[in-house]
């Protein structure tokens, strides 16, 4: 079940419009690394005032004391009944081997 809920989620991703997710700033711009941190590893880190998107989507200057880790890096799942025991999930290199080309589908989705 989960699988097929990813496999959803990066057909989505594939489907996108650029300034949906992820979008970087100026010196990131709209990378596959954020793509993928953000969305298919869904490790986007939030900021404590509530300002929506991440650290890189922040005016300069604005983020210090502001920005909360995320739960968990890396192809991990989050479980918010059990917070302290996220479960492993799969990695980019994994739905390589499945023929799902992550990477690619991030750049389609950025248009680049």
């Amino acid at each position: 079940m989960a699988y097929k809920k990813v496999c959803l989620a990066v057909a989505a991703v594939a489907m996108m419009a650029p300034p949906a997710f992820a979008s970087g700033n100026a010196q990131s711009g709209l990378t596959v690394g954020n793509c993928i941190s953000d969305i298919v590893y869904g490790n986007e880190p939030n900021m404590a005032d509530g300002s929506p998107g991440g650290p890189a989507e922040q005016a300069p200057g604005t983020k210090g004391g502001n920005v909360l880790p995320t739960q968990s890096p890396g192809p991990f799942v989050n479980n918010p009944n059990d917070p302290d025991n996220p479960t492993r999930g799969r990695s980019v290199g994994q739905f390589m081997q499945d023929g799902i080309n992550i990477p690619e589908a991030c750049r389609t989705a950025f248009g680049n």
